[in-house]
């Protein structure tokens, strides 16, 4: 219907253009060297068709590897620690089970990989309630057109000021303001979401739940997570720096809400360096994970298998030397809850999953050092995902 695929990302460019930067609209016409084009420039649309050809390829790459790690006869292999202290309280995995002991260690399992639920496009039904010019476009083309302008988009939501609200009343709608100069040109927030954990004890008051305000663009949570039901219908709010104006409020309940936010930031971003960084005990160590597609297109040399092994090993003896086990595994209790939200809003970028699983290997081999367990029972000889 729009021609070939060029003219698509362009048609798709121009669009998310339009939608993105309403909030442009008003601005003075002597601004006019920092009012951004219409049309993206031609250099991006390359850029973009060329990112999309590659990223289709992943897309191809999780659906293998799913269909890989299901047709092993053995279900995901469980490691079995034994920690010289109990665990970290509160550590939300499920998969973790410390056995009670009467010595001075407690056995912790935990699974040597962390499952990948089966692959779902979001629907168009999601789609549409944010754009009704997403009418026929594939999913994948509006997560590559959108991606731009995450940055810019995520700067916008910290300059956000929302009323509190009570935890026993979270409100259909809250006020809002955005701190920031009046040269500035904010990307105006759609909704505030009330980030909430699984229900209570049946006996603790709901006013002891905890509920965090996060202001979100819809676009980017609609385009990535296919598990999400749609949004209610809504209209992108044009308004000055500091003038309140009413956003809606959406509840969400999520299994680690205290990961929510390393998660906002990748959707808008997309650095999986930057991810992985927040996740780990130390800085990662260049060559961990897959390299990115520069601007001019060019290609970076993937480390071997074998070289990879050996960085990833490298890396786990520094991480196992520096901190205690318990604090590996804290670590790892932020990994396990950010891929606990991930599977429940039905997220499947490639790079995010591939954080995921470099980021719990790590964290594994290295728990296997600091309690004197072979590292090869987490590494073994096999290819590192």
């Amino acid at each position: 219907m729009y021609g070939p695929r060029a003219d698509l990302v362009d048609f798709l460019a121009t669009n998310a253009t339009m939608i993105l930067q309403s909030n442009f609209a008003k601005r003075n016409v002597s601004n006019v060297e920092n009012t951004p084009p219409s049309v993206l420039p031609k250099s991006l649309v390359s850029r973009l068709s060329h990112r999309r050809r590659v990223r289709h390829g992943n897309l191809n790459k999780y659906v293998a590897e799913q269909a890989a790690r299901r047709s092993r006869k053995q279900p995901p292999k469980q490691l079995k620690f034994n920690m010289t202290a109990l665990p970290i309280p509160n550590i939300e995995m499920s998969d973790a089970a410390p056995v009670a002991s009467s010595s001075n260690t407690v056995p912790v399992s935990l699974p040597k990989e962390l499952a990948r639920p089966a692959f779902k496009e979001v629907t168009r039904e999601a789609l549409l309630a944010c754009s009704s010019t997403f009418t026929e476009v594939p999913a994948a083309y509006i997560r590559d057109a959108f991606e731009p302008f995450g940055p810019d988009a995520l700067k916008s939501l910290a300059s956000v000021r929302p009323e509190p609200v009570s935890p026993d009343r979270i409100p259909s709608e809250v006020q809002v303001r955005l701190e920031c100069s009046s040269d500035e040109s904010p990307l105006n927030p759609t909704h505030m979401l009330a980030i909430h954990g699984p229900p209570l004890a049946s006996n603790v008051p709901v006013s002891k739940r905890k509920v965090t305000l996060y202001p979100v663009h819809a676009h980017f949570l609609a385009i990535h997570c296919a598990r999400l039901p749609p949004f209610l219908p809504f209209e992108d709010t044009l308004v000055n720096p500091g003038t309140p104006f009413k956003i809606p409020v959406r509840t969400i309940c999520l299994p680690s809400p205290s990961t929510y936010a390393r998660l906002s930031t990748y959707l808008y971003t997309m650095k999986t360096e930057a991810l992985l960084s927040s996740l780990m005990p130390l800085p990662p160590p260049p060559g961990l994970l897959t390299p990115p597609i520069p601007v001019d297109g060019s290609y970076a040399v993937p480390l071997s298998s074998e070289e990879h092994r050996k960085l990833v090993k490298t890396y786990a003896y520094r991480v196992a030397s520096t901190y205690t086990t318990q604090v590996i595994l804290q670590h790892a209790t932020l990994v396990h809850g950010l891929w606990q939200n991930i599977c429940v809003l039905g997220i499947f970028d490639d790079g995010l999953w591939e954080v995921i699983d470099i980021a719990w290997q790590v964290l594994l081999a290295a728990i296997a050092v600091g309690t004197g367990s072979s590292i090869d029972i987490v590494l073994g000889e096999e290819e590192l995902i």
